[in-house]
């Protein structure tokens, strides 16, 4: 059996589909929020013309993106004992954590402050 998987992009602005290879994915930032949105031709021009008085005034910034990931935690194991002292810290001080598995990172932040 042969499978056919057809992506059609549809236009986020009028809801019309888009023919192949016409379509555009504008990426942009405000307030450093990110966006992405699908556009055909016409509402590409549209919007490239919306935002011409701003873009030739303003002063195109490079290279000064910022990741949104965050930086991973280390995984390394810690000691039984400092785990029972900080999951017995975090139930004095209002947290709800379990018995066993991973201590949410705000707790093991709010004890770390807290030591």
């Amino acid at each position: 059996m042969a499978r056919k998987i057809i992506t059609q992009v549809i236009d986020d602005i009028t809801g019309d589909m888009v023919p192949d290879g016409l379509a555009e994915t504008i990426r942009f930032s405000i307030n450093d929020v990110d966006y992405s949105i699908d556009l055909g031709p016409e509402s590409a021009r549209q919007f490239r013309e919306a935002l011409a008085p701003y873009t030739e005034n303003a002063e195109r910034q490079t290279g000064t993106k910022r990741s949104s990931i965050a930086p991973r935690r280390s995984t390394a194991r810690v000691d039984p004992a400092q785990l029972r002292a900080i999951r017995d810290w975090a139930r004095a001080n209002g947290y709800e954590v379990s018995d066993r598995g991973r201590i949410p990172a705000q707790v093991i932040d709010a004890y770390e402050a807290a030591h």
